[in-house]
């Protein structure tokens, strides 16, 4: 992109704003956003109720990627949204790390049938 003196005096706009939007135009940049999210099948999930002076919910929830399976420990904030969006063993899920958000990309074909 060339830009000559003629347009920059010429412009009913300030010099300065005339060459910020020049170099704006030139630059072209793009801004890429990259997340960390964990994807796989749900083996098992294991929720346990805790009562007396620890109350609240506790669990277990183990994924199977192509590459392993791993158990992960779970909060009660990820039992809600575990349960909020009905998971069972056999669904493929993503997990976003970032934010926390689950979602079901559907059924294995393992347990499909």
């Amino acid at each position: 992109c060339s830009l000559s003196a003629t347009e920059v005096f010429s412009l009913e706009v300030s010099k300065t704003e005339a060459l910020t939007q020049a170099i704006r135009r030139s630059m072209g940049v793009r801004i890429v956003e990259e997340q960390e999210v964990m994807e796989g099948e749900v083996v098992e999930i294991q929720i346990d109720t805790l009562s007396g002076a620890k109350a609240g919910k506790t669990g277990r929830l183990t994924l199977c990627t192509t590459d392993m399976e791993t158990i992960y420990d779970l909060g009660t904030k990820m039992i809600d949204r575990l349960t909020q969006e009905r998971v069972t063993a056999g669904d493929v899920i993503r997990i976003d790390k970032a934010t926390g958000k689950i979602s079901k990309l559907g059924r294995s074909v393992s347990r499909s049938r």
